[in-house]
């Protein structure tokens, strides 16, 4: 389940690091390329909530190698496409995959697992969406720029059948757990402070995804570096992210989670501020530049996975007995801010680097302010009570940087 996770998440992002090339091999714009991530992430949003309900009733193992069987079949037809079209209707079916099988692995990895060792066991189904930021996006663009982009599509449909043959050995039947209904989570949806903390996710996703999903044209406008090396922009980003979430996981233990988010919401408004200046100031293709580029997209990474964490934990803690819900719900509008992001930052293209960065900024100011509104004067359950009894979720959306819940257990939310 970790391998299977790992491979959608790199699937996920990795796209992001070959646009250029696909661009190019497609005889499409950039702009038309990056549709691509706009609407995987946009079906992502929107199917999840009711692939989830669709699929309740069903043995979680039968509804994982539904998943993981779509996901290689998606990915081989990527990898194939004979044009624009066709891999556009690939990156459909790969969402609504990764969409169905994300919570079903949560909910598994928690049927499966010891009372004792579910926490851990979420983590580490988790963990491998942290690591496919960290290690799978860099890994796929160096082959997908070193061979082909086609051999990126290649890279992830290996993984995900290997991932598949392993369930299908060992996994044992794993009954569905209760589901929540479409109306639970609109009702979950409704509970005072919950919307705003949804709002608060999505435009942060909306401002980081603008730059991200751009990473490879904004480097080389700005500093000059090629496919090549865009790769190691990804493993710095990737790894800081890393360890912002590690960060999280403390301070999110030790401060109050609406603090920490507008404090690392205010430090992104600053990094993605100086990122701003740097395009602005079009230093060209030199060495400072690239250095000052790194150390800047460094210092982006570390502040950035701050936030998600600190969101998931208010969301339990206003949500109380339905925590897990609103969780779930966190992860649609994560998506959905990836979704509108990307599309923002397309359109930006034509307008030059500086333009992009300052969609970015504006994005994220309207995300502090979000963040900024005040809270609810009370929750529907003690702080404590609530942290304790969603202790398991809690530690491996900490880990997990950008996941929220489904049922038993957290779901992609990246």
């Amino acid at each position: 389940m970790t391998l299977g996770s790992f491979a959608l998440g790199t699937d996920a992002f990795v796209i992001s690091g070959v646009l250029p090339s696909l661009a190019k091999g497609l005889d499409v714009s950039l702009e038309a390329a990056g549709l691509l991530v706009t609407v995987f992430a946009g079906v992502y949003a929107l199917s999840a909530p009711f692939l989830a309900v669709a699929t309740g009733s069903l043995d979680r193992g039968r509804v994982l190698m539904i998943a993981l069987s779509g996901f290689v079949a998606a990915n081989v037809l990527a990898a194939a496409a004979p044009n624009y079209t066709v891999l556009m209707a690939a990156r459909i079916v790969a969402a609504l995959s990764a969409a169905i099988f994300m919570p079903a692995a949560s909910a598994s990895a928690a049927a499966v697992a010891r009372p004792e060792e579910r926490g851990r066991a979420l983590t580490t189904v988790l963990g491998g969406l942290t690591l496919a930021s960290a290690l799978g996006v860099p890994i796929g663009t160096i082959i997908g720029n070193t061979a082909n982009w086609r051999a990126t599509f290649v890279l992830v449909a290996v993984l995900s059948l290997i991932a598949l043959i392993g369930l299908a050995r060992v996994l044992p039947p794993t009954p569905a757990t209760n589901i929540p209904s479409l109306a639970d989570r609109a009702r979950a949806a409704k509970l005072p402070g919950i919307p705003t903390i949804l709002l608060g996710s999505m435009l942060t996703y909306c401002s980081m995804f603008a730059l991200y999903a751009y990473i490879p044209w904004f480097a080389e406008h700005t500093a000059g570096i090629g496919s090549g090396a865009v790769s190691w922009v990804y493993l710095l980003y990737g790894l800081c992210g890393v360890l912002s979430n590690m960060a999280a996981g403390w301070l999110i233990d030790h401060y109050p989670p609406r603090r920490v988010a507008i404090l690392a919401s205010a430090l992104m408004v600053i990094s993605l501020g100086l990122l701003t200046l740097y395009a602005w100031a079009d230093m060209g293709d030199t060495i400072v530049s690239g250095v000052l580029l790194y150390v800047l997209i460094a210092l982006w990474g570390l502040i950035g996975w701050v936030i998600n964490p600190a969101q998931q934990k208010r969301l339990i803690i206003t949500a109380g007995p339905r925590g897990p819900v609103a969780l779930s719900l966190n992860g649609s509008a994560v998506y959905a801010g990836q979704a509108v992001g990307s599309l923002a930052g397309g359109l930006m293209l034509t307008h030059g680097s500086t333009w992009l960065m300052v969609t970015t900024v504006m994005l994220q100011i309207l995300a502090l302010l979000v963040l900024c509104l005040p809270a609810p004067s009370g929750t529907h359950v003690p702080a404590a009570e609530a942290a304790g009894s969603a202790k398991a979720h809690e530690t491996a959306e900490s880990s997990g940087s950008a996941k929220t819940t489904e049922a038993a257990g957290p779901t992609d939310a990246r």
